[in-house]
């Protein structure tokens, strides 16, 4: 069975973690689901309405930062 990436499940799942203030979290599920920066704006663009686009640029800085680690 192939492993889906970057779907919309997984985009609410990392938003209810930010939601959550779990940020550490949220980032390593970016990483685990491929989730980068363009990938969570065009989420971001289909309408999920639980976060801001502050959120999201924290979100793409702080997954960054635990993939380069």
């Amino acid at each position: 069975m192939t492993k889906e990436y970057r779907t919309g499940e997984q985009f609410e799942e990392i938003c209810e973690s930010v939601i959550n203030g779990n940020w550490k979290q949220a980032a390593n599920e970016c990483i685990e689901y491929g989730f980068y920066a363009a990938d969570l704006v065009e989420k971001f663009k289909e309408g999920y309405s639980g976060l801001e686009a502050t959120d999201l640029a924290f979100l793409t800085e702080r997954a960054a930062e635990e993939r380069y680690k």
